[in-house]
């Protein structure tokens, strides 16, 4: 893992000093539709996540803007699904009845089953033969695995993403709060913020969705980085004493009333609404809604999440987003899989294109894009992922499958109501990972 710090840096430095400038005539070069002669229009039916305004952007201002000039012969018809559980029970629903949406975006907990029953389509050919992996800047990223298939294609922005933790500044300063290094630093700030009448810390309850992506991890990490690595390489289990006190810190949290009161019930926005219109204090979320923070919060700082354990620096240990299943994928029966192959790499370059220009974010796709007046909360976010010596990719995406996502989903639900203890949710979902644990060793075995 701490390999990526080099590659990172290098990849960053790289994207900085690209030659070309962001103007309207670099989305063109950017993108497969040079190789193409346009002709009669073809209908594709797109299935898009629609839960978060980074998501509804990338759909509106750069999918569907730079169509008509980039992808003149293809129809478009937007599928919106939701996002969360909602936009995995679409897909599963999809999956089952054997008539798929011709492009859809899948984490790798779903891309796995819908691979298995055959319906999504090797990308392979279509990406050597428009030379699509050469505008990657980190070949790994686009391999292809043992039998040479290539299922999925993204920006590679995952990569630069991590989990934050981030405050008001000026709140902070107004109370005399001191920013916690300990996780018993974090439950005073929690019970000083409440006094104060201020949620402490915003998370996206609806689903588990804080929880399942990325908190519960954290809070591993937090004590012990290797348990983290043991989990994805199915090595451990929940029984686990780490990852016992980690769900039981988390219960802790919440009966410290840490999060809002109705927090299983809060989706996406209405979280992050939260936290810019002030009413919270702290907010637990992802390094892609940097740009949305600084915009609506400009006094937004973020910190490492407090560590668990003497010893543990969480700054040398971070999660990242993705996995190589992650991406947009191709129905195997699509009456027109040329015209759907060059979709799926399109939209995996507007992808890139709204991290570059809006975000302001590297990614392993070179779109071209001269990345220029990075704000110094990026530049700190981006510093401190690539001074961080280990790097472990998201377990949720990487590791768990389809049953043991579906059912912790559950289990995180139940644990933010402060009645369910963690015994019991060990109880429930551990048989599940045992399984799935299981299936890691053995793809382990057959890739080595």
């Amino acid at each position: 893992m701490a390999k990526w710090c080099k590659i990172y840096l290098l990849i960053f430095l790289l994207t900085i000093n690209a030659a070309c400038s962001s103007s309207p005539d670099m989305q063109k070069k950017a993108g497969t539709s040079e190789t193409f002669t346009p002709a009669q229009k073809v209908k594709i039916l797109f299935l898009s996540i629609s839960d978060s305004d980074v998501r509804e952007n990338i759909r509106e201002n750069y999918i569907k803007a730079n169509m008509e000039k980039e992808m003149p012969d293809i129809e478009v018809e937007y599928d919106l699904g939701g996002g969360g559980q909602d936009y995995a029970s679409k897909l599963k629903v999809y999956n089952s009845s054997g008539n798929m949406p011709d492009v859809w975006f899948s984490e790798q907990n779903l891309s796995a089953v819908v691979i298995a029953s055959g319906n999504a389509l090797d990308l392979a050919p279509y990406i050597y033969k428009w030379e699509f992996d050469k505008k990657f800047t980190e070949k790994e990223f686009i391999m292809p695995d043992k039998n040479g298939r290539i299922y999925s294609v993204q920006s590679g922005n995952d990569r630069f993403t991590t989990p934050r933790l981030w405050y008001h500044k000026d709140l902070f300063k107004k109370y005399g709060i001191q920013v916690p290094a300990t996780y018993e630093e974090l439950l005073k700030v929690c019970g000083q913020l409440n006094e104060k009448g201020i949620v402490p810390i915003s998370i996206i309850g609806r689903d588990g969705w804080t929880l399942n992506l990325h908190l519960l991890q954290t809070m591993i990490m937090s004590e012990d980085p290797q348990v983290a690595l043991d989990m994805l390489n199915g090595a451990t289990d929940f029984t686990n004493p780490v990852i016992k006190r980690s769900l039981e810190r988390i219960r802790e949290l919440v009966l410290a009333g840490a999060f809002p009161k109705n927090a299983v019930n809060i989706g996406y926005e209405p979280a992050i609404n939260m936290y810019t219109s002030g009413s919270a204090a702290m907010l637990a979320a992802f390094s892609w809604e940097l740009p949305k923070l600084e915009k609506l919060s400009p006094d937004t700082d973020f910190m490492p999440w407090p560590s668990s354990r003497a010893g543990t620096f969480t700054k040398d240990a971070v999660q990242y987003w993705g996995a190589p299943l992650s991406g947009y994928m191709v129905w195997a029966k699509t009456k027109n899989p040329e015209a759907a192959a060059r979709f799926a790499m399109y939209c995996a370059t507007q992808d890139a294109l709204y991290y570059n220009i809006e975000s302001k974010a590297p990614t392993m796709l070179n779109t071209g894009v001269r990345i220029e007046n990075t704000s110094v909360l990026a530049k700190k976010n981006l510093e401190q992922l690539d001074m961080a010596e280990i790097k472990v990719p998201s377990i949720w995406s990487a590791a768990f499958n389809t049953r043991t996502s579906a059912e912790i989903s559950i289990q995180n639900s139940k644990l933010l109501t402060g009645r369910y203890s963690p015994d019991e949710y060990i109880r429930v979902i551990n048989p599940l990972w045992i399984e799935n644990a299981k299936e890691i060793r053995e793809q382990n075995c057959d890739t080595h």
